[in-house]
Order: C-alpha cells, then structure tokens, then sequence
C-alpha cells in the first residue's frame, strides 16, 4: 500500500491500515507535514464552507448525515488525541461565526435552530449587544456560538499522528516525491519515485491542496489558493482577555473571511486572504496586521512575530470528496476546514480501501471546469464576484 502525500490524510491513513496488517509506504515530496498539517490555523470546527440549512436543502437526509460526519470527525480528532497522549495543547473552547453585516445576522437563528434540534448541538445567537462579552471589537452585528468546536497546536498534533503511524510499522519517507503511478497486468500499481518504484496493490492520493498532475483528473478538481496567518508576540493576560475573554475560535461570514483565535501562550493568531491572486509574505504580514488591529484597536502596537503561508486545497462545490479514478483512491478537497475532516478522511480512505464500503452520502460527483488543467484561470473573476458580495452583504453560513 502506498500513501502520496504525508500530512493529516495520508498520517492518519498509514496508522489505521498498518494497525489492521497492511504493509504501508508514505511518501512526502517535502518534510513530513510540510504542507497544511503544520501551517494551518489549528481550528478544529464542525461543518464544511456549506451551512446545514443548506446541506440539507441540497441533498436532503444525505445531508443530514454529512454534516453529521464532521461532528464525527471531531470526536475522531479527541479520541484520537486521548487515547495516544497527544500533547498538542487541545482544548474544546467553543467557536463564534460573525455576521459582518446587518443583513445576515437573519439567518443566524435560522442556523442556531437546525444546529440544536438536529444535530443536538449547543448552539445560540449572540446578538450585537451582547457581543462585548464574547469580542473585544465593535466591527460586528451577531454571531452564533457553537460550543463544540475548538483549537490545537497543528504542528504538534502531526508529530503525533506520524508517531503513531510509525509505531505501528508504516514506512515513512520524506523528500521523496511519486514521480508517475502504473498500472499493472496483473493487478495493482507500481509508483515510481526518485529512489526507485514500489509494487502496491492500492495507492492513496492525500495531496489535499498540493495535488499535482500525477493524477490529472484529480488536479483539475482541486483548485489550489493561497491562506496566510501572523502571530504576534505573546499578549498579556489583560490584554488577550479584552480581545477573545473565552478563547474562541472566531470567523467571520466574509468570503474573503478572517479567522482568529488566541494560541496557548497568548499569541495572536490571525488569518485570511486578500485575494486569489499570488502575493509577498511581507505583503500579506502587513495586510493582515491591518485588519487585525480594525476588528481590535486595542492591538495596535503588537508587535508580529511570525507570518506564513499556504495553500488550501478547495473544491468546485465547496466540498471534501473520497473516491477513486483509474483504481486510486483520492481523499482531499478540504476548502479550508480540513484538520477535523482530513483526520476523518484518513480513516475513512483506509477502511474503504481495506475492504468496508464507503457510506452512500459520499459517494457523490466530483465537478470540475472546462479547460481547467494546471493554471486556475478563472481565480481573478471569481475573486472579483466574492469581493462584490462581501461588499454588498453577502457571505458563507458557518
């Protein structure tokens, strides 16, 4: 068995197939982790970029039970963290989604009602009188608390999924790309790297939003955008306490949305994205900081610390997908809520491949674009009509 791709998905894969006997193989082109799975925010949320009402309103009871699977892959993730003493600084804080405009503070119950009475979620609305005791910033008009939510150290929490995977006898290979994937007369698949090929009866394609032309039906349906986060340095107790006084994890309802959040010592921790189009990190450091210190005034003169990017692996419908082209299994498309949902992929991807049936509800299309191959062309206009609606009020539900 080979993994492509040594991050969340493919970590949590190797454990689980080496843990039922397989023999497995991962394969990273760079460090182990070295996409998101060590760079991302470190929110671990339920829900996809699609709220519930409309999971439900689009595919019915098979929305039900998507959106039932992220509660799953939460407890997924703590159990995960429990039983194998992953010291990743996990803690269940809670996240607050943000209406950035008076408009869409209307669907907020809407939300809070589907959450509590279908999902069994403890989940309320804010409303903006009220938001001082959860936010320190006037920039907002509601929000919707979600209890079950929380945040973690990422690149902790992947040094341990890959501890666990080597435990458990998976082969782990860093700075060793899959090069080209054969398949065999005779069944399986050869995949040829830079130090040789390997014989596999099944490959894994976790790339998320690192997928390459290896398989280039799968590249042309992963559109690859660029995230970016700042930290500053360690606040004071007054201070982190006058910008998040419970520690959410907050985003607001912008497509060019922000996430936020405080770290364990009291860091900052802020994200978003400008544009679609390819920017400096300087560039980004400095546009980041801006808005940072809009939504809290009270953080101007913080001083940044760190600031980085990455890429985010998102999808023509906004969604994750599981399932296989030319005999390779593909797992990825996480649109910017994957720690949660890759954990779960990986687990998943394994199960399937080791012989249990994949759940109906995810065996959905996997759309892509026409004449869509390697070069996004359509980022520019795409990111002009998201800009337009959050100009004119428009955004995602959590």
């Amino acid at each position: 068995m080979v993994i492509i791709g040594g991050g969340y998905t493919g970590m949590m894969a190797a454990a689980r197939l080496a843990w039922r006997g397989r023999s497995v193989t991962v394969l990273e082109q760079n460090e182990l982790g070295w996409g998101a799975s060590s760079r991302n925010g470190g929110m671990v949320l339920p829900g996809f970029k699609s709220d519930p009402g409309s999971l439900l309103r689009r595919y019915g009871d098979h929305g039900r039970q998507l959106y039932q699977a992220t509660l799953d892959a939460m407890a997924l993730v703590e159990e995960t963290i429990r039983a194998n003493q992953i010291d990743c600084q996990y803690a269940q804080t809670g996240q607050l989604y943000l209406a950035h405009k008076p408009a869409l503070v209307r669907h907020l119950d809407d939300e809070a009602h589907i959450l509590s009475q279908q999902f069994g979620l403890a989940a309320r609305v804010i409303p903006r009188v009220e938001l001082a005791s959860e936010i320190g910033s006037s920039r907002y008009y509601g929000g919707l608390l979600v209890e079950r939510s929380g945040g973690l150290h990422p690149a902790k929490y992947f040094a341990g999924l890959a501890r666990l995977a080597r435990d458990r006898g998976a082969h782990l290979y860093d700075h060793t790309p899959a090069t080209a994937i054969e398949r065999r007369h005779r069944g399986g698949f050869a995949v040829s790297t830079p130090r040789g090929r390997i014989s596999a009866g099944n490959v894994l394609l976790a790339t998320n939003g690192y997928s390459d032309s290896i398989v280039p039906s799968v590249r042309r349906r992963v559109i690859p955008i660029g995230s970016y986060i700042i930290a500053t340095e360690p606040l004071t107790s007054e201070l982190a306490q006058s910008a998040i006084p419970n520690r959410r994890m907050l985003i607001d309802s912008k497509n060019f949305l922000y996430y936020w959040r405080l770290s364990a010592d009291n860091r900052m921790l802020f994200g978003g994205r400008a544009s679609f189009a390819p920017t400096t990190i300087p560039k980004a450091r400095d546009w980041l900081y801006a808005a940072m210190t809009r939504v809290h005034p009270q953080l101007r003169g913080v001083r940044v610390e760190h600031a980085w990017s990455g890429l985010v692996g998102f999808t023509f419908d906004r969604m994750p997908h599981i399932g296989r082209i030319n005999g390779v299994t593909y797992a990825l498309g996480y649109c910017g809520t994957g720690v949660a949902m890759s954990t779960y992929f990986g687990q998943l991807a394994a199960d399937w491949i080791a012989g249990d049936a994949l759940p109906p509800f995810w065996q959905r299309p996997f759309p892509s674009m026409p004449l869509y191959r390697e070069k996004p062309w359509f980022l520019p206009a795409l990111g002009w009509y998201y800009r337009t609606l959050d100009g004119l009020g428009g955004g995602g539900l959590p």
